[in-house]
């Protein structure tokens, strides 16, 4: 018989289709995960997992455990919030978010909505795209607000709201004092740009193509908020989302708005077998009140 623990490993194993993302959704060591996966697969005397270079691939004897292992692990989560929260009729908000969000309008939802709820515990964590669907499907956080949507026939996707594309200088830039700038008065300076595999950055490649501009890219980043670093330093300037900035302008920075038609989205991602808990629902109402009339 195989062990409650062994279950939520090989359970972490299919979700994330890696040691190492299991670890993560574990909160365990990858030796650990390796070696109880190793011990469970002997155990039973079959493989649970094809190894291959894209990573974990359930066998399809794996695959008819599954709806089995997500029953086991919603009664063990159930049973822990229980025991973790007998207190109280809330269970902690568990938010995933975007980078960005995560340092600008999630803070000030969260200090808005202490107003009615003094008593509020959280957990707020930071999660790159790759990342949202494990964590959700193995209820990790209770929701993830992105600004980026995801195409899974799991995942419910509701907007909230929606902010343009700006564009980020120094405040001693030549373009600074703007109210709204130009593609083609953009391409003309040094830019920051992001991974060219990023979402937002072949969005805005296209935006300069249809217009026969080549951008200058002095330097490329991950993140919003560290192109927002870079630009403090004056290497060149960036465009991004306004949640990402979001009643928090960098210092030494200034914002222009661009002459372009596009505006992100705020969306709310969920499993669609999961609604959301009445605290759930108050937070993101304080989102929307928050972001009400400024964006």
């Amino acid at each position: 018989m195989i062990s409650i623990r062994q279950v939520e490993v090989v359970r972490a194993v299919m979700v994330a289709r890696s040691i190492g993302g299991a670890a993560q959704l574990l909160n365990v060591s990858a030796a650990a995960v390796s070696r109880m996966l190793r011990h469970t697969e002997a155990q039973i005397g079959f493989d649970l997992f094809a190894r291959t270079p894209g990573g974990f691939v359930p066998t399809a004897d794996a695959l008819a455990l599954m709806p089995d292992l997500v029953s086991i692990h919603r009664s063990l989560k159930r049973i822990e919030d229980r025991l973790t929260h007998q207190e109280t009729s809330d269970i902690p908000l568990r938010i995933g978010s975007s980078p960005g969000l995560g340092q600008s309008l999630i803070p000030q939802a969260l200090s808005s909505m202490r107003k009615t709820h003094p008593d509020i515990r959280f957990e707020l964590g930071s999660l790159h795209v790759d990342e949202v669907i494990p964590m959700l499907e193995f209820d990790r956080y209770d929701f993830a607000l992105t600004i980026y949507e995801l195409e899974d026939p799991r995942i419910e996707t509701t907007r909230i709201a929606e902010a343009p594309l700006v564009c980020l200088m120094a405040e001693d830039h030549p373009l600074s004092g703007a109210e709204s700038v130009t593609l083609e008065e953009v391409a003309k300076f040094p830019m920051i740009g992001y991974g060219t595999h990023a979402f937002q950055q072949r969005m805005i490649d296209g935006m300069f193509r249809e217009r026969g501009l080549t951008p200058d890219y002095r330097a490329r980043c991950r993140l919003m908020n560290t192109a927002c670093a870079l630009v403090q330093e004056e290497i060149g300037l960036t465009l991004l989302d306004q949640f990402t900035i979001f009643g928090r302008i960098p210092a030494g920075t200034r914002v222009a708005f661009l002459d372009i038609d596009y505006r992100f989205p705020l969306n709310v991602l969920t499993f669609k077998d999961a609604p959301l808990s009445r605290l759930s629902g108050a937070f993101l109402a304080e989102v929307k009140h928050v972001l009400s009339g400024k964006v």
